[in-house]
């Protein structure tokens, strides 16, 4: 079609021409042009033609004149294009190899554009790209610190070269790149990641704390994980003062009550210092605190021992308190069953007990059943909820309590572990608990002695599904 209309349009033009030639040949008159002591005379169409024939020769010669004057510059310009083309080309396909995981490719790649490229912060790119690749983590750190000194490389320069530093395992370098970028204003997020990382990871925790309010400013971080993050570094911190420090520790532990009172942690040695001073009923209260926020197993254990030698009435009004405040909680149920196991009511106990192990049948409620069911003087079946003991799930929140009694014992490592699973997640799970460590036996250690005469029965695996005693939980009436 399109070939059609320009044969169309080249006829047309060429008609055209010939009418117009044509129609100057016929016009009447001549033109006289004297030429020495002759004049010639020619026709007025004729003029005119060769008029216009003499301007068109006269523009090709310009033109061509023109041409020749601007033909080096073209050549220059062309020349350039070239090597621009070249040097796109390398940079391309240099990143790509270095992304690729090709370190000879990239290497050899990197040093083509260095021939060809004109843009001092691409070559730079490519090339702790490509050293990078080769796990010359010296060059890319040189490359990365050349390429931040140019304007617009700045962050990533400094970005690269942490990185690498860290690669080097130089974390004070990549500490001091990752603050200097933090200083610099811009929307970028990791120049905060990076630094409080490496704070959060050599348990710098005031260190953590100050960046952590850089990043609340810039709307960094905000919300819940602000807030539980600061709860984890305030304990953490108050954790590792001195004894001498004991009123530093108990700001640091009050600081992050108010940030996440649902941090258990910071309720239990808030709680635990207030103890050790003697203050029981203010240790209470911060107990009560945090058991409305989160109930914790560990919260009641502390609750049990805050006055020493104290009378069992005590400790069940300690106790009740904790289930007062959050009453629909399944560890204030829990709290409650072992509350009349203490009264020896195990009626109660089983009752409810049994429609927690309908929900979840744990190991912790397990032994409690077991307990309890000792204690109504159903051996039997005590015995059976004994051996589900061994192969039922475990419960995260138990791992919190050492096998030696306390509560939180956290190295630097959990901290800094913390800071991220509670912080950004909201979980609270000891590492004792993921790796299958030994835990606790809930229940266990409370449980009464067995008779004498009785032989232990080695556990083995339930024989049948995990069945409540309905017989305990029916309707008295």
């Amino acid at each position: 079609m399109n070939r059609i209309v320009l044969f169309i349009l080249i006829l047309l033009l060429f008609t055209a021409s010939a009418a117009f030639v044509w129609w100057a040949l016929t016009l009447p008159g001549a033109v006289t042009v004297p030429f020495g002591e002759r004049e010639i005379s020619i026709q007025s169409g004729l003029a005119a033609f060769l008029m216009l024939l003499f301007g068109g020769v006269i523009a090709f010669i310009w033109w061509l004149v023109s041409g020749l004057f601007i033909l080096p510059g073209k050549i220059g310009k062309s020349r350039q294009a070239s090597r621009t083309r070249k040097a796109n080309s390398a940079l391309t396909e240099g990143l790509l190899a270095a992304e690729a995981g090709d370190p000879n490719a990239a290497l050899k790649l990197a040093k083509k554009a260095a021939r060809h490229a004109e843009d001092e912060r691409l070559k730079l790119l490519l090339e702790a790209r490509a050293a990078e690749a080769n796990d010359d983590w010296a060059g890319a750190e040189r490359a990365w610190g050349q390429l931040s000194r140019l304007p617009g490389g700045q962050l990533a320069g400094l970005r690269g070269s942490a990185a690498a530093a860290a690669e080097r395992g130089d974390q004070l370098t990549a500490e001091a790149r990752a603050r200097e970028a933090l200083g610099i204003k811009s929307s970028a997020d990791w120049p905060f990641n990076n630094l409080f990382d490496l704070q959060v990871s050599k348990g710098e925790w005031t260190k953590a704390l100050e960046t952590l309010s850089i990043g609340e400013k810039r709307g960094l971080v905000a919300g819940d994980s602000l807030r539980r993050r600061r709860a984890v570094l305030h304990t953490a911190r108050a954790v590792g003062l001195p004894h001498e420090s004991k009123l530093e520790a108990q700001k640091e532990l009050a600081e992050a009550i108010r940030s996440a009172p649902a941090f258990p942690p910071a309720a239990w040695h808030g709680a635990r210092h207030l103890m050790t001073d003697g203050k029981a009923k203010a240790a209470q209260g911060v107990l009560e605190l945090g058991w409305k926020a989160r109930p914790h197993p560990a919260l009641a254990q502390l609750s049990r021992r805050l006055v020493p030698q104290d009378t069992e009435a005590n400790i069940a009004g300690r106790l009740k308190g904790l289930i007062d405040m959050n009453p629909g909680h399944r560890e204030s149920k829990i709290l409650s069953a072992e509350l009349a196991m203490d009264k020896a009511d195990w009626t109660d106990a089983i009752k409810t007990l049994a429609l927690l192990v309908e929900e979840n049948p744990t190991a912790r409620l397990c032994l409690l059943m077991e307990r309890a069911l000792r204690g109504y003087g159903d051996k039997k079946e005590a015995d059976r909820w004994g051996r589900m003991a061994v192969s039922a799930s475990r419960e995260p929140d138990w791992s919190d309590l050492d096998p030696k009694g306390t509560a939180f014992d956290y190295s630097v490592r959990d901290w800094s572990r913390l800071v991220y699973a509670f912080g950004d997640v909201g979980d609270l799970v000891h590492p004792r608990y993921e790796s299958f460590g030994r835990e606790l036996e809930a229940g266990r250690v409370m449980a009464l002695p067995a008779p004498e005469d009785d032989k232990v029965t080695p556990p083995k695996a339930p024989d049948g599904p995990v069945v409540p005693p309905l017989d305990y939980v029916a309707d008295e009436d």
